[in-house]
């Protein structure tokens, strides 16, 4: 049974203040910038931004800074068993990465595209793919190709309103890469989303995918 506390009864942007509005203002000076990367993938650049903008809000340089060396030292050597933090503006782990690379390479994108990843298990992949998550430009890439083959492994998508394609988008980038149709359908009002550093006992959780759709509503 659903809450009756929806996206539509809460206020996000009060609840999170000035983190929603620093978050909203790095996404509007960068959207041109942005939306380039989002256009040669075929990408809508209104709903990429709305599917990480939850990640924006709670993005924090100082947790960033260490996780992105543990990243570079421990995951480079040792693979995610080593390290398997999330980094950059869209708090994007490298078996994240890993798993967009594998399903990239699989599918007909990659040839229609004309590139495919290195998926050794050796420090020079390992390196390059961090390299890639460490730019903003890579992140973008990474998010617009995680979209196209969510659009490819759920065709259904294309039929649903915008609001509903990023409810699911968002549920999936927050959750499971891999969840099916049904699972996603499941999981897309569970709130699982918080902003502590640690999380303890009074830490509040939101619905990630309620956050994505009350921006897109804004925008």
């Amino acid at each position: 049974m659903m809450d009756s506390t929806t996206a539509f009864s809460i206020d996000y942007r009060k609840v999170f203040g000035s983190n929603w509005v620093e978050a909203e203002r790095y996404v509007s000076e960068h959207h041109d910038e942005w939306k380039q990367e989002f256009d040669f993938f075929g990408v809508d650049s209104r709903m990429a931004e709305a599917v990480v903008f939850p990640e924006l809000i709670r993005y924090s340089m100082w947790k960033d800074e260490i996780e992105r060396t543990a990243v570079n030292g421990l995951y480079v050597s040792k693979g995610r068993e080593g390290a398997n933090f999330s980094i950059g503006r869209f708090q994007m782990k490298p078996s994240f990465a890993e798993e967009v690379e594998q399903a990239w390479n699989r599918s007909s994108l990659s040839k229609e595209y004309g590139f495919s990843f290195n998926l050794a298990d050796n420090n020079e992949a390992r390196r390059s793919r961090v390299r890639r998550l460490s730019t903003m430009q890579g992140q973008c890439r990474y998010l617009a190709i995680f979209i196209r083959l969510q659009q490819q492994r759920h065709p259904q998508l294309s039929q649903l309103a915008i609001k509903d394609q990023v409810r699911l988008l968002a549920t999936a980038y927050n959750r499971s890469f891999t969840a099916s149709w049904n699972s996603l359908q499941k999981m897309q009002h569970e709130r699982h989303f918080h902003t502590d550093v640690i999380k303890t006992r009074s830490t509040r959780f939101y619905c990630y995918a309620d956050i994505a759709v009350a921006f897109l509503g804004k925008k």
